[in-house]
C-alpha cells in the first residue's frame, strides 16, 4: 500500500460584472476654514452624483465617508517649511451598468476627485463558479494520483483526505479608472486542493 499526495487545481476566468469606483479628494490650503469649505463643497458634489447614479439604477450601492482635516508641514525645494491644512474625503459607488463606467469616472474626475476602479463578480456568480471548480480541482488531483500509481504499477483504491488550499480564493482585478478605451477585465477564480490517495 502506498499513499500518494498530490495537488489539484481548478481555474476559471470570468468577465467582471461589477465595478466599484472610489473617488477621493484632498484639498490643501494654508487657511484651515478655506480648506474645509472647499473640501465640503467638492465632497457634497461627489455625494450628489453617486446618489443620482444609485437612484437611476446605474449603481447598486454607495457610501460617503465623513470628511477629515489635518495639518501638514512640508518643505519646498529651497528648504523653506510650509504649513497647510488638508481636508480629505472619499465616496464609493458600485456600478452595475459597466458600459457607463468610463463616463462616470470622467464625471467624478471633472469634479476634482482622483478615481480608482475595483472589478469583481457578483456573489451568485462567484459562488457558482467556485462550487464547479471544487469538482474540477478534485478530479485534477485524482487524475494525477492515478498517473503516479500507474507509474508504480499500482492503482488508486480510495481517497484518504482532501484539503482545500485557502490561498486560492477568487481574485479581484483593479484598474486606474475608466477611459475612452475601457476594457472590462476578467476575474480569475481558482480552487486548489491537496489530496491523499491510497493505492495497492
Amino acid at each position: 500500500m502506498t499513499v500518494i499526495t498530490v495537488a489539484g487545481l481548478g481555474e476559471n476566468h470570468h468577465p467582471a460584472e461589477r465595478a466599484t469606483l472610489t473617488a477621493e479628494i484632498a484639498i490643501a490650503h494654508a487657511d484651515r476654514e478655506t480648506s474645509i469649505r472647499q473640501g465640503t463643497a467638492m465632497h457634497a458634489q461627489l455625494a450628489e452624483e453617486v446618489v443620482r447614479l444609485r437612484a437611476s439604477g446605474s449603481a447598486t450601492w454607495h457610501s460617503v465617508d465623513v470628511l477629515s482635516t489635518s495639518a501638514r508641514v512640508w518643505t519646498d525645494k529651497d528648504g523653506v517649511k510650509h504649513r497647510d491644512h488638508v481636508t480629505r474625503g472619499t465616496v464609493r459607488v458600485k456600478m452595475s451598468r459597466l458600459a457607463e463606467v468610463s463616463d462616470v469616472v470622467a464625471a467624478l474626475s471633472a469634479l476634482g476627485a482622483t478615481v480608482s476602479t475595483s472589478w469583481a463578480l457578483t456573489e451568485v456568480t462567484r459562488d457558482t463558479v467556485t462550487r464547479h471548480l471544487r469538482t474540477v480541482a478534485v478530479e485534477d488531483a485524482r487524475a494525477k494520483a492515478e498517473d503516479f500509481a500507474a507509474a508504480l504499477g499500482q492503482t488508486v483504491q480510495r481517497v484518504v483526505a482532501i484539503r482545500e488550499d485557502d490561498g486560492y480564493a477568487p481574485q479581484g482585478a483593479r484598474g486606474a479608472g475608466g477611459g475612452p478605451e475601457l476594457t472590462i477585465p476578467e476575474i480569475t477564480v481558482r480552487v486548489a486542493v491537496k489530496g491523499d490517495f491510497e493505492t495497492e
